[in-house]
């Protein structure tokens, strides 16, 4: 066997190599790194074992199953790199909120779901005040009057600022004295709280609502896979879970029940730590990352900035963790081998995360140390991530989520935000993610952001901050194997190559050559992982 140009030549008297599947007649974008293109490949045992010219495949290889394409484009498998896939498999038992466009249109909302699906606790999720006319947080007296004995949690859009009400309150046990509740993480008027809960004190309440059963769990999770596949997802990278929900999710691979391949990062918990001194790989589990917190969120005010809010001079946003707890946690990740992936909005969160992480990096290093987001940077930490090779994990449709809002947040802060080009070019490559479900799973509209930057009603018509756009093979490239490159999985999948898994994704349109107006909506044809098609 010899390789020539990337293709495995198989030797043999013009006899054909039988393989598993062959997909011709197509416009393939290999990603590779000259990102060539091809027109058929051949699959066997789940891979890749040749691609090429729709002549060349045929003349070597036979297969009882064939694939003509019609000349349609085809990718390598999409990757998230940060969402909470589970996450999304709970959110779809919430009452959806997003899109809400006051706080009366929240409560009908609750009151169709509650009357439908009656349940003991009443939880919601996607509410953002911004989009409201009064742009204000809501308080809990009308859950108060409405639902007196059934407790109610809605979750803010990011997830990290709630509203709950008295009921809910109650069963947690929480009180305005309470000196575990952080500065700035619950609203109290009249020594009584307003419902409004941030960051920490937010997740205390979210954890008293009933978790589902092993089961239950179980069928959320596979019709999240369902979603994601529908939208050409095959890969995901669910940013912190706990060991039960990463256990679940090995024996689901195992049982072959659930084919998307995950990148799962650990929660800092003890029993994380206990069961992964190193890191854990399958064919379709990887467990090599720890999920850690700096600041909270800039919709709710939570971001940690280095000056106040230019729209609330009293505050600097919330730090949610201390530089010791932060330190011994990374000290543990670095001890087993594991990379760490920080949430950071703020420019302090950035600044202060970096800071931290140099005690380990040193300088540059392949650990491939993350941080997540990198919204908001000062403009002399932007070289930093390059001393350091650090990994900005970004998430376009952020940027076109909050752009009408943001510059009321930090002012002229914002020419530091949302700057993926900065970013990419101090670094050399960046992944992609939505952070689903806090924003849509359909990575077309993080493609469209990211190019275009503008969201999906083509605002603004010249584009948010258009010197940060990102050009469309770097999209490709970030949505892709810049994914699986950050988290180690480049050398198995990522891109259409000899060796690598046969995760592959058909559009109805070219995402590379369509017109501007055209990718939003753009669709997902077919969607396989390991040369089998995926149901949705």
């Amino acid at each position: 066997m010899a390789i020539i140009g990337g293709m495995i030549i198989l030797p043999g008297c013009g006899a054909k190599d039988k393989v598993d599947l062959i997909v011709y007649n197509a416009q393939i974008y290999t990603v590779d790194d000259h990102f060539s293109q091809a027109e058929a490949f051949a699959v066997k045992d789940g891979r890749f074992v040749a691609v090429g010219s729709t002549k060349d495949i045929h003349s070597r290889y036979i297969s009882g199953n064939e694939l003509d394409m019609q000349g349609a484009p085809l990718y390598p498998g999409f990757h998230d790199a940060h969402c909470h896939f589970v996450g999304l498999g709970h959110s779809l038992q919430f009452v959806n909120l997003r899109g809400s466009t006051s706080f009366k249109e929240i409560l009908d909302r609750v009151a169709a779901h509650h009357a439908t699906y009656p349940s003991e606790w009443i939880v919601g999720a996607g509410w953002d005040q911004n989009l409201w006319e009064d742009k204000r947080f809501p308080d809990n007296n009308e859950l108060n009057r409405l639902y007196p004995n059934t407790p109610v949690i809605l979750k803010r859009v990011d997830g990290h600022a709630i509203v709950a009400n008295a009921e809910a309150i109650r069963r947690a046990g929480i009180k305005t004295n309470d000196p575990a509740i952080l500065s700035g993480e619950a609203q109290v008027k009249n020594g009584v709280f307003t419902g409004i809960f941030l960051e920490n004190t937010a997740d205390r309440l979210m954890g008293q609502v009933p978790e589902p059963g092993t089961e239950e769990l179980t069928a959320l999770i596979l019709r999240a896979e369902a979603l994601c596949n529908q939208y050409g997802l095959t890969s995901v990278s669910d940013a912190g879970l706990s060991l039960p929900v990463i256990q679940l999710l090995d024996s689901l691979h195992q049982s072959e029940r659930l084919s998307m391949r995950i990148d799962a990062w650990m929660e800092p918990s003890d029993a994380n730590f206990e069961r992964f001194k190193a890191p854990y790989r399958t064919d379709r589990l990887t467990v090599s990352c720890l999920k850690l917190y700096m600041d909270g969120a800039l919709g709710s005010r939570g971001a940690w900035m280095i000056s106040p809010y230019s729209d609330d001079p009293t505050t600097t946003g919330i730090r949610v963790i201390t530089d010791k707890q932060f330190i011994d946690y990374c000290q543990k990740a670095y001890d087993a081998g594991l990379q760490v992936a920080t949430h950071c909005i703020g420019d302090a969160a950035n600044r202060s995360t970096i800071e931290l992480y140099a005690r380990f990096l040193k300088g540059e290093n392949d650990l491939r140390w993350r941080i997540e987001h990198a919204q908001i940077v000062a403009p002399e930490d932007f070289a930093l991530f390059k001393k350091y090779s650090i990994v900005p994990s970004v998430q376009p449709t952020h940027a076109t989520s909050d752009m009408f809002w943001a510059i009321d947040r930090v002012g002229d802060r914002l020419q530091g935000a949302y700057a993926y080009r900065e970013l990419k070019e101090q670094f050399g490559w960046l992944p992609f993610g939505t952070d689903f479900p806090v924003e849509e799973v359909n990575p077309i509209h993080t493609f469209f952001a990211a190019v275009c930057r503008k969201n999906t009603d083509f605002l603004p018509s010249n584009g948010f901050q258009p010197e940060n756009a990102i050009s469309r093979e770097d999209a490709l490239r970030a949505m892709t194997i810049w994914a699986a490159k950050a988290s180690f999985d480049d050398g198995v999948k990522g891109s259409i190559e000899p060796g690598k898994w046969a995760d592959f994704v058909v559009l109805d349109k070219d995402v590379m050559k369509a017109a501007e107006q055209d990718i939003p909506g753009i669709t997902v044809k077919a969607t396989f992982i390991a040369g089998q098609q995926m149901k949705f």
